[in-house]
């Protein structure tokens, strides 16, 4: 059988995020090839996405397919399945790689799935200004989670700050959790349909790519109580968002929920700073501001789409809140 060498591997970078770094379950590391998908599982996410070229049932391991792809300098690719093998072979490039022939990934347990239903407009936007405010910390599992409500509301906290939305329209589909690191690869491949499993969600994209996550089972606490603040209008500089691309560059981590920015103001004067294994940046501007010195910690995505809407924070008792359309979102301040 024949297949375009950029199909393949465009199939397999959408599906990557679903490998497992070490093969705890079975083929986890590996992408399985199913009825016209390929697959991958690691019991926290599964991603498939559709190459109805290939006529292939089985896993293969991911590492050495993956590598080789992208340094193959044909177009096209010829697939051939001998017994427990497949050969590969493109241009004067061949290769034969293992096929385990039986699929052991529990994929049952996710194929269960409810109707297709459309995701409310906002949605994943929504979800990705959650993301920024979910905890790190395992001990406290369900503050590392992106709480979903079907009321609407799609929000996330660690305690100290909390990221909260709400949608114009009620959700399709009942209330879930899952952890902001899945999340995080919700928002990347921005789907536009949902569906409900058991103890899983599932999600669609256009392109008929379908990520599923593990939810978490508990009751979120409720929030009502905790975005009902009003306090003193601080305007922040209009530099602030240039001052961000720079400084930003340096709170760069493996992972996007490890990454912070500090900032403080006082004195008619504004500081923003960061750090990360590679270095440190600090940068300062002028603010109209002379009340008791406030500082507070942000993640720098979050901070920039905050400011992609407003400039402007209201500040009360040891509280700050940045409001946007149908969000607001609440810090805790801390003493210089």
């Amino acid at each position: 059988m024949k297949i375009k060498r950029q199909d393949l591997q465009e199939a397999l970078e959408l599906v990557k995020p679903g490998l497992a770094t070490k093969e705890l379950i079975e083929q986890s590391t590996s992408f399985a090839f199913v009825n016209g998908f390929v697959l991958t599982y690691n019991d926290e996410i599964s991603i498939s996405h559709p190459i109805p070229d290939i006529k292939l049932e089985g896993a293969i391991k991911s590492d050495m397919l993956y590598k080789l792809l992208p340094k193959l300098k044909q177009d096209e690719i010829d697939l051939e399945i001998n017994k427990n093998e497949v050969l590969l072979s493109c241009g004067r490039t061949k290769a034969g790689l293992t096929l385990q022939e039986e699929i052991t990934l529990p994929i049952k347990a996710i194929s269960k799935k409810g109707k297709w239903m459309n995701l409310p407009t906002n949605f994943i936007h929504y979800m990705s200004l959650a993301v920024g405010s979910c905890g790190i910390d395992g001990s406290e599992a369900i503050l590392t989670c992106i709480h979903c409500h079907k009321d609407g509301i799609i929000e996330g906290s660690d305690g100290m700050k909390i990221m909260r939305c709400e949608m114009k329209e009620p959700s399709p589909i009942d209330t879930f959790l899952i952890p902001a690191k899945n999340a995080i690869h919700v928002i990347n491949l921005n789907p536009t349909k949902i569906a409900t499993g058991d103890g899983w969600i599932h999600f669609k994209t256009d392109q008929e790519t379908i990520i599923s996550c593990r939810t978490f089972e508990e009751s979120y606490p409720n929030t009502d109580k905790i975005v009902q603040l009003e306090g003193k209008e601080l305007i922040l500089p209009k530099t602030f968002s240039e001052v961000l691309e720079r400084v930003s560059i340096f709170s760069k981590r493996d992972a996007i929920l490890d990454e912070i920015l500090i900032v403080q103001i006082a004195e008619n004067r504004m500081k923003v700073k960061a750090d990360s294994d590679s270095g440190w940046i600090k940068e300062e501007v002028d603010i109209k501001y002379s009340d008791k010195p406030i500082v507070f910690a942000i993640a720098p995505y979050l901070l920039k789409g905050i400011l992609d809407e407003t400039l402007v924070c209201e500040i009360s008792d040891n509280r700050l809140k940045f409001s946007g359309d149908g969000w607001n979102y609440i810090t805790r301040l801390f003493e210089m």
